[in-house]
């Protein structure tokens, strides 16, 4: 099972790049067993958002990502063959840090 614990926590700041206001985003996370990735997350609420921390410390957000897709992308057999080959060609992406 590529889930290897559940998180729940802020992110603090809005990571949408367009959005007027910033405020602080309630996510679910899952730190995942993969080679590539550490977690995918996504917000509890508001617009529709995957946030994806790299090992090796990049942290990008994706968008406009269902809560379903980013869900199946933490718990696919391979999460970085599920954001390689369905999320990077069809949705924009953000470097949060």
């Amino acid at each position: 099972m590529p889930v290897l614990e559940k998180r729940y926590g802020f992110i603090v700041g809005s990571p949408l790049p367009d959005q007027a206001g910033r405020r602080d985003v309630f996510v679910n996370s899952r730190i995942v067993d993969s080679s590539n990735v550490e977690s995918v997350a996504w917000p509890t609420t508001g617009e529709p958002l995957m946030i994806v921390r790299y090992k090796g410390g990049g942290l990008y957000g994706y968008y406009p990502v269902s809560r379903q897709r980013a869900v199946a992308a933490a718990y696919y057999p391979s999460t970085g063959k599920y954001i390689n080959d369905r999320i990077k060609p069809n949705f924009k992406a953000v470097k949060l840090k």
